[in-house]
């Protein structure tokens, strides 16, 4: 009887090499799982935030051409909304680092992958 308690109490000592090995590729199964989604959730807000800035772009273009007489869309860049007594956007948007364009109304992202109009 002695000799059975004494070799439970031996075993109770921790955790195996073979089972901490299989705690650490389960947690490296799921990394490899969560890195790629985490990338395409990024890249898929990224896209979504330029064509929203797009969007407000072009909407202060629209106020300037109705605040300004004379003046087309064709007139509008950038520094039209950018400076001036009454600024159209508070803040210069990036997407990606790069700068919108405005050709003929409509705006461009200046990224290096890019992602079109919406």
């Amino acid at each position: 009887m002695m000799k059975i308690t004494r070799m439970m109490k031996r075993n109770n000592k921790g955790f195996t090499l073979v089972e901490l090995m299989v705690v650490v590729v389960i947690i490296g199964v799921l990394v490899a799982i969560a890195i790629p989604i985490y990338n395409n959730t990024t890249a898929n807000a990224q896209e979504k935030a330029c064509f929203a800035n797009q969007r407000t772009i072009e909407g202060a273009a629209s106020m300037y051409v109705a605040d300004n007489t004379g003046k087309t869309l064709d007139d509008v860049d950038a520094m039209n909304l950018l400076v001036g007594a009454t600024k159209y956007i508070k803040v210069d948007p990036k997407c990606g680092g790069n700068s919108y364009t405005i050709a003929d109304g409509v705006v461009t992202c200046g990224n290096a992958t890019p992602h079109g109009h919406y």
